[in-house]
Formats: structure tokens, sequence, C-alpha cells
């Protein structure tokens, strides 16, 4: 539309100027006939040269919760994030400037897909281009929080293996010099005797309960957001009732059980997670093969974001 009003007022111009005959209006044609053409295609040469990276992100995000991205351009322009999508942002130099992204599904984000936008020099007609940028290493989004549906591992129930702690409990764990605060009704007689000094007996109290979570997760993606999520709000419950967490998934390596310790390694897992070996799929050859090509995409990004982790990135100058 701006470039059809724009050649409009120009053929308007050009008939006046051509019947008046004046040179000052000639002139003033001229001028803004060349205005014109500048802000029209000035905007399409700064978004084709410009260059852009993603020179610093995260390792670890969450569903739905904004992340900061460091990208690196050339030439000031506008970027709007689609991929995951976030509010655009202007750069107003040649260097870093910082991007908010909102990944909205657990899962290894390893790009992100960009629109850039430029009017420069007079805001006539804005040109964009989408680009595609490599971040420096996988970002791990965890899923968010559900609501809590305790399903222990069958056969397993959620605090099958109470481990035995020091304490002062009923049952009897072995014969202690006597400290200061013991109560009287623990001191043993037998012993103290024998030994000539007080003696209590030491009882053990119940340790912490072992709860195995089960994260294996279905093929089909809402499915497996869905179920991740109520996976991260049991973890959440149990460890505040100090339980101690096995989560249970099918990672690049294979199939895990393995302690988590907080949330965010629950997280972390359940972003690398795998569909279980054995769901239930369709038999159509095609989706086989679409399937196969998801898990084998899904495996390489996690097996990308578990050597990211262990060999962390060092951000170098642009």
């Amino acid at each position: 539309m701006p470039v059809i009003a724009s050649a409009a007022a120009l053929g308007i111009w050009g008939i006046v100027a051509h019947d008046a005959g004046a040179g000052w209006v000639q002139s003033i044609g001229a001028l803004v006939a060349g205005a014109l053409v500048v802000g029209a295609l000035a905007p399409a040469a700064v978004v084709a040269r410009v260059r852009c990276r993603c020179v610093a992100a995260p390792y670890d995000a969450s569903a739905g919760i904004p992340v900061t991205l460091e990208i690196w351009t050339s030439a000031p322009v506008e970027l709007h994030p689609i991929d995951p999508p976030g509010p655009a942002t202007t750069t107003r130099r040649r260097g870093s400037s910082t991007l908010d992204v909102r990944p909205e599904h657990r899962g290894v984000v390893d790009r992100c897909t960009l629109t850039l936008a430029s009017a420069a020099p007079f805001g006539i007609l804005w040109w964009t281009r989408t680009v595609v940028l490599t971040l420096p290493h996988p970002l791990a989004v965890a899923p968010r929080v559900g609501v809590s549906e305790l399903r222990p591992r069958d056969g397993r129930s959620p605090a099958d293996t109470p481990l035995g702690a020091p304490g002062r409990g009923d049952d009897p764990r072995g014969i202690r010099p006597y400290e200061r605060g013991d109560r009287r009704t623990l001191v043993h007689w037998p012993a103290t005797a024998h030994t000539g000094s007080l003696m209590v007996r030491e009882s053990e109290r119940p340790g912490p309960l072992t709860a195995v979570v089960d994260g294996r997760l279905p093929t089909d993606p809402s499915e497996a957001e869905h179920q991740a999520e109520h996976v991260m709000a049991e973890v959440h419950a149990l460890l505040r009732s100090g339980a101690r967490v096995e989560l249970e998934t099918t990672e690049p390596e294979g199939h895990v059980v393995a302690p988590v310790t907080t949330l965010h390694a629950a997280g972390r897992r359940l972003a690398l997670a795998l569909p279980r070996v054995g769901a239930s799929c369709s038999h159509d050859h095609a989706h086989d093969h679409a399937h196969d090509d998801a898990h084998d995409h899904a495996h390489d990004h996690a097996h990308d974001a578990t050597r990211a982790r262990q060999e962390p990135w060092v951000d170098g100058s642009p």
C-alpha cells in the first residue's frame, strides 16, 4: 500500500509539474521522488545484508517462562522471535542485544527462528527477512508443574523402602554414653553397671521414604506434555513431604531409574525424556517413518544437551 500511494503521489506531481512548467515544481518533484525511492528500497538492502547470531543462551528453562538470549547483529534492526515466540525488540547499534523468548513446550531447543525487520532511514516501507539462528548449546525446557496425581510404578509402593536413622524413636538401635538432654527413661542400667558410666539406649526413627515416580512418556506430543506436567507435580509434592524420590524415564542412554533431589533436576530429566519403548502407535507405514524420524531427532538433541551440560560453553567475542 505505501508503494502504490507513493507512485500515485509522484504521478499526480508529475502531471502538475508538466502543466505548470515551473522549474521549482519539477525540482521539488525530483527531490520527493528520490526520497520515496530511497525510503522504499534502502530497508531492503539493510535487511538483506544484516548479519546476526546467538552468542549466549541459558542451559535450562521452563515451559511458559521467558528466558533471555543474547543476539549479535551487524546493523540496527527490529527482531521478532517466532519460534520460540516472544516480544519484539529493536537493536540500536551494531553489537549484542538481549531478546526474551518463551518456550511453550518441554523438550530440547537448539535453534531460534527470528524475523528481521527494518524501515530505515525514513520509515516509509518495512522489509522483513526470516532467519534461523543456532543456539551456542541446546536449551533443556522443563515441563510446567501440573496437578499432582500420584502414580507410583507398578509393583512398588510410593514409600516401600524406609531407611533407619539415629534418633529417639521406639525401635532400639544400640547403647551409647549419656548426653545432656536424654530422657531418664532411656537409661540402660545393666550397661551402666557394667561400664561404670551412665549409658542410655539409642533408638532409631524411620528415615526418608523412597517414592518411585513413573516418568515414561507416550508417543503423542500433547499427551506426553500433559503427563510430564503431572509428573513434575508429583515430584514437587513428594520432595516437599521429605520423601526420597526416584524418577523412572526413557532417555537417550536407555531406561533410567535414578534419584532426583530437586525439582530442577526432575525438569531436566523430563526435558530430555523420550517416548517409552513399546508405547502404542499407529500401524500406518508413513506414521511409523515420521515417528522414527522424530525419535531420532529428539535423541540427537537430548544427546547434545547432555554433552553440553557436561562441557560448559565459554562465550567468545562475536
